[in-house]
């Protein structure tokens, strides 16, 4: 029974992070709305075809089942990180990590490998060429 109480309130809480009503819930998929009052309160639970469902929903159920949370999905940019790691040689990899590691801003992780960087700071609309007098 204390299972199902913690499913029940952490559905609960899923719902409300989607910010669906037991009504959406129930409509959706096709049961009486008491059925998800039943699963909130943990006086019954859910069959597979509904958790399924609810996965579809949005709804974390490795969470809802077990407590623990689904990890993040990587973003764009962290899957070409990796993609980009992985297929790199020994020495790229061991520069990447150390940049990371110590913070260094990809200017300096630039500086640091085999690359030739031009980094350009000052007053806009100037032009090279002559000294620049200020007045």
């Amino acid at each position: 029974m204390q299972k199902r109480l913690q499913i029940g309130a952490r559905l609960k809480e899923e719902r409300t992070r989607l910010r669906l009503s037991q009504s959406e819930i129930a409509d959706s998929l096709g049961v009486s709305r008491r059925s998800v009052i039943d699963w909130e309160k943990g006086g019954a639970t859910p069959n597979a075809e509904n958790i399924s469902d609810l996965y579809d929903f949005g709804v974390d159920v490795l969470y809802t089942l077990t407590g623990r949370r689904e990890p993040e999905p990587f973003s764009t940019e962290e899957k070409l990180l990796v993609e980009r790691y992985r297929a790199a040689d020994e020495a790229t990899r061991y520069r990447i990590l150390s940049s990371l590691l110590e913070g260094k801003t990809a200017a300096q992780a630039a500086t640091d490998s085999n690359q030739v960087t031009q980094v350009v700071t000052g007053m806009a609309g100037q032009v090279a060429g002559r000294d620049i007098k200020n007045k």
